[in-house]
């Protein structure tokens, strides 16, 4: 899809994305001058993605939570299928993770008390997840955090468009039942967001392997690291929030994601619950500015980099000037002598 491209009643800006499933660009909504996403579904998609993209875009209308995406279209045109969803403008959660990890506690817990309230809406609404990962959460310039990505999620009540056994999900974060092709409930959104706390805290993945079948071999095995023994420094009363929504059996995870906000709440206490947009817009800020520092500190080097090379060659220009004028000389003394 070319740059100025116009599809139904949106402008494409740019190209942002490319995964299984879709093409994703930033577009103008010119009926009210917006920006907006688009999601545009791959060609030759087999029955089942098909399905999977209209779903998300089913699922997603019915979800309106702050702390969720939202859509604001689904159309088709010209035999392609769309998709219009929200515009973030900020980051995701793994480039924080990446930057700044491990994160104070408190961030750390804030922002899954965010992603918490998330699933209760759509665990509410009997939609389970599936993909709670980093990348899946973004985190908007004004603090806002957002769960996004419904396209592999499940309505609980529908059947299951994934044949049986077949694993659906990122390895890094998925629950042991998942993992295992076994059947997916509400507490597997719960593991997956322990994972995802885990790493925020301690800057490390809990299960790790060069290859995906590793992981997957370690976390139906249900052995970590304690988030505590990585990291003494924070809670280790967040560490228990870690350990229980991590727990190997479903039944000894939270029971639900109202549990953990209510676990989490409680850590954070009620100052803290207030001035987690703060925190987090804060955190942004933070990020920033050490990019904007690493800029000018590159910049300096270049330049630095460039004087010095220009030294190099005026140094080189006056040695072979003076290699020229000693030749000029001793041919002439040469001339005279002989002479």
């Amino acid at each position: 899809m070319d740059k100025n491209q116009t599809i139904g009643n949106y402008k494409i800006l740019k190209a942002i994305g490319k995964g299984g499933m879709a093409q994703v660009y930033t577009a103008i909504q010119g009926s009210l001058d917006r920006v907006v996403v688009i999601k545009k579904m791959q060609k030759n998609l087999d029955g089942e993605l098909q399905a999977r993209f209209k779903r998300e875009a089913k699922i997603c209308a019915n979800l309106n939570h702050k702390n969720i995406v939202g859509i604001y279209d689904y159309f088709r045109e010209g035999g392609e299928h769309y998709l219009v969803m929200e515009y973030i403008e900020g980051v995701s959660l793994a480039d924080v993770i990446e930057k700044e990890a491990p994160l104070h506690p408190v961030l750390a817990a804030s922002i899954a008390r965010e992603i918490c309230q998330a699933l209760v809406c759509a665990h509410k609404n009997g939609i389970i997840h599936r993909d709670i990962k980093p990348k899946n959460i973004l985190i908007s310039k004004e603090g806002v955090i957002k769960l996004t990505d419904f396209g592999v999620a499940r309505d609980i009540d529908a059947p299951d468009l994934t044949t049986t056994g077949a694993i659906i999900g990122t390895p890094f974060y998925m629950s042991p039942e998942q993992a295992g092709g076994g059947k997916v409930t509400f507490q597997s959104d719960i593991f997956s967001l322990g994972v995802v706390l885990y790493e925020m805290v301690t800057g490390k993945k809990p299960f790790v392997a060069e290859e995906s079948q590793g992981i997957i071999a370690k976390i139906c095995r249900g052995k970590y690291k304690s988030s505590f023994w990585i990291d003494p420094h924070h809670s280790w009363r967040l560490s228990r929030i870690i350990n229980k929504a991590m727990k190997r059996n479903p039944k000894a995870r939270y029971k639900s994601a109202q549990e953990m906000l209510k676990a989490l709440n409680k850590f954070l206490g009620w100052k803290n619950q207030a001035l987690v947009e703060e925190n987090v817009k804060n955190l942004l800020a933070r990020i920033e500015q050490a990019k904007e520092m690493t800029t000018v500190v590159k910049g300096k080097e270049k330049k630095k980099k460039t004087k010095k090379e220009k030294s190099s060659t005026a140094l080189h220009f006056l040695l072979v000037i003076l290699l020229i004028l000693i030749i000029i000389l001793f041919i002439t003394y040469f001339y005279v002598l002989v002479k």
